[in-house]
């Protein structure tokens, strides 16, 4: 009875051990909250953590803007994440709705164009490369829930950016944002 006993404590132990040494991959980990908004994604499949703070300026490394012209009655969302040396945008052109928004279409981005059709984009600062979404190649996002009065939004994204230069790709994955 004795020897049953020790059998189950150290079966149990193990199983113990093995079960809490597993490290699951949790996404949300990846995701920063700032001043209410959040984003988080993997670039290439490595995770992208906006942690690049503009103190001098009060920026913080994420922002879910609403920009409203009331010339041409638009409502246009920009999505960033910033970390050292990197830089990730999503745009999402008018009309913001919840759904599916494809981001395919060759365009220059914000502020290049003004009012651009949606676009994905990422880009390392040094050296110099950007990754955006064409007509070929691009992405989605699924706006999960909108509300244009109160400017609150969430949704997942995935595109893949072009380098227009070299024609390199980068892989975006596992996007999320929320402003609340």
């Amino acid at each position: 009875m004795n020897t049953i006993t020790r059998q189950s404590v150290l079966t149990i132990l193990s199983f113990f051990l093995l079960a809490t040494g597993c490290k699951k991959d949790n996404p949300q980990s990846e995701q920063v909250t700032v001043n209410g908004q959040t984003f988080g994604c993997r670039v290439d499949g490595v995770p992208f953590i906006s942690d690049l703070w503009d103190y001098g300026n009060n920026i913080p490394p994420v922002r879910v803007d609403f920009w409203y012209s009331p010339v041409l009655r638009t409502m246009e969302v920009q999505i960033i994440g910033k970390k050292e040396n990197q830089y990730i945008e999503v745009w999402l052109a008018s009309p913001i709705v919840a759904g599916r928004a494809l981001l395919k279409t060759t365009t220059l981005p914000s502020p290049a164009i003004p009012h651009p059709p949606n676009y994905g984009l990422y880009q390392k600062l040094s050296p110099n490369q950007t990754f955006i979404t064409n007509s070929s190649i691009g992405g989605y996002v699924d706006i999960l829930s909108v509300d244009t009065v109160t400017q609150k939004i969430e949704g997942r994204f995935e595109f893949i950016g072009t380098d227009q230069t070299t024609g390199k790709i980068v892989t975006i994955t596992n996007g999320y944002f929320k402003r609340s």
